[in-house]
């Protein structure tokens, strides 16, 4: 494993969106990256390729946060260089219709996040201490997707008895979100609505995010 100085980190869904600037950011600030996708393959490699033109170490890790058996493969247990962060980036984002009783928000939203976290204290080495950043919603949830906004609240009231849990191996961060970038399914009208009603607490573009994330990282 890597000496506990190392700069690795983990985002889930990094290879698009919000994700893919996020990683790139923190490549250029010299953290080396795990680029957790489910679908974005192309994407994925683009990324990696780019933050290897970087001079930083791209690794790929492919899982549907869905499936646990899949979860369970994206931190390695030996082989490769010891993770010292972990974001959790990836959401599912849906309409009750499309989950009717709520069971993949669940998995996508609380489960994953929860073994990747234990994956990824239990891989830190000896003496180290990591960060873990959750990301937590602020804006207004329709009703049609009540299954969502249940999902997000559970791992918020949770987040207070983990930190305690993990301490003192790992230091777990939580950053409000706001809008930051259009949902395809969603208007301009409505996004830019949405921006002019985010509170002043909810970070609401992607470099007001990534200097968020820089100044609870180590150095």
């Amino acid at each position: 494993m890597a000496s506990a100085a190392a700069k690795h980190v983990l985002i889930t869904g990094a290879a698009i969106r919000v994700g893919h600037d996020l990683a790139l950011g923190l490549a250029k600030a010299g953290w080396d990256i795990t680029i957790h996708y489910n679908t974005s393959k192309e994407e994925a490699e683009a990324l990696a390729q780019e933050i290897s033109a970087l001079g930083q170490t791209a690794r790929l890790a492919q899982a549907n946060l869905e499936i646990p058996e899949e979860v369970a493969q994206i931190i390695p247990t030996q082989g490769t260089p010891a993770l010292t962060a972990l974001i959790h980036n990836a959401s599912l984002f849906e309409r009750d219709r499309d989950d009717p009783d709520g069971t993949r928000h669940r998995a996508v939203n609380v489960d994953a996040p929860l073994m990747l976290n234990k994956a990824f204290i239990a891989q830190l080495p000896q003496g180290a201490t990591g960060t873990i950043i959750q990301f937590l919603d602020g804006t207004p949830i329709p009703e049609h997707m009540s299954h969502y906004a249940q999902s997000r609240a559970a791992m918020e009231a949770m987040l207070p008895a983990l930190t305690k849990d993990y301490a003192p191996r790992a230091r777990l961060h939580a950053l409000t979100l706001g809008p930051t970038l259009k949902n395809p399914r969603q208007s301009q009208q409505h996004f830019d609505a949405l921006v002019a009603a985010a509170g002043e607490d909810q970070l609401t573009s992607t470099p007001t995010i990534l200097a968020a994330i820089l100044g609870l990282l180590p150095d």
